[in-house]
């Protein structure tokens, strides 16, 4: 007889019928060509909808370019990598389109666990859910950043204007930088100057003295006694 095709328990004891559909003629004469060999979005959307309701709101762009279930995920009768039967490890399966930003995290200066290895991706990132680890587009005054830095998280009675407006990636690349502390620019002085063009004539630029302003303004994320960011 024919060979029976495996179901990863992740399905549950669904029929093959939900995701390929009743046909009469695959009933009366199995074939593999008449049966939806390759279920789409449509299938998977019948049982996991709020899924496809938090991918939409919270990354957009792969429903913009056409990115579909099953481009990530494997079928219920292959057998995929963890829980969600994804197609490739999920660090993987991310870097076959972001290339740029996984090439980042093996930069100089980038995010790793303990100093060694990447983050994982799903560490900052969830694809269908929402909060803080959702849409990243919304970072405020910092989001899914201060799930780490906690010691940034506290309210400033004199806020550096750039983290309440645009958060940690005013100044900060989150994957990874040749400059030190995933800075954006090299020059401490430079990223200031992208902001502060109209400083006191007082700071003579051409002194190293006044191009190193974390000397003196050492607050840089905020301060709760001097609006100049003078001390925090």
């Amino acid at each position: 007889g024919r060979a029976m095709a495996r179901v990863s328990p992740a399905m549950g004891d669904r029929s093959c019928a939900t995701c390929h559909e009743p046909t009469p003629e695959h009933l009366e004469d199995p074939s593999t060509s008449n049966v939806r060999r390759r279920p789409g979005s449509a299938a998977c959307l019948a049982c996991h909808d709020a899924a496809a309701a938090g991918l939409r709101m919270t990354t957009p762009g792969h429903t913009r370019n056409g990115v579909g279930c099953v481009d990530c995920h494997s079928g219920g009768n292959i057998a995929g990598h963890g829980a969600h039967l994804l197609v490739k490890p999920a660090d993987e399966l991310c870097a076959s389109c972001h290339e740029l930003e996984a090439s980042r995290l093996h930069l100089p200066s980038a995010h790793r666990e303990s100093g060694q290895r990447p983050f994982s991706c799903m560490t900052c990132h969830e694809v269908h859910g929402g909060g803080v680890t959702g849409r990243l587009q919304i970072q405020g005054s910092g989001g899914v950043c201060l799930s780490c830095h906690r010691e940034k998280a506290v309210p400033y009675v004199y806020p550096h204007a750039p983290v309440e407006v645009d958060g940690c990636l005013a100044c900060h690349e989150p994957h990874g930088s040749t400059n030190p502390r995933l800075l954006t620019r090299r020059s401490i002085a430079n990223l200031c100057l992208e902001c502060h063009a109209g400083i006191s004539a007082s700071h003579d630029l051409t002194q190293a003295r006044y191009r190193a302003c974390q000397t003196c303004h050492t607050a840089v994320h905020g301060s709760n006694h001097d609006p100049r960011l003078l001390r925090e």
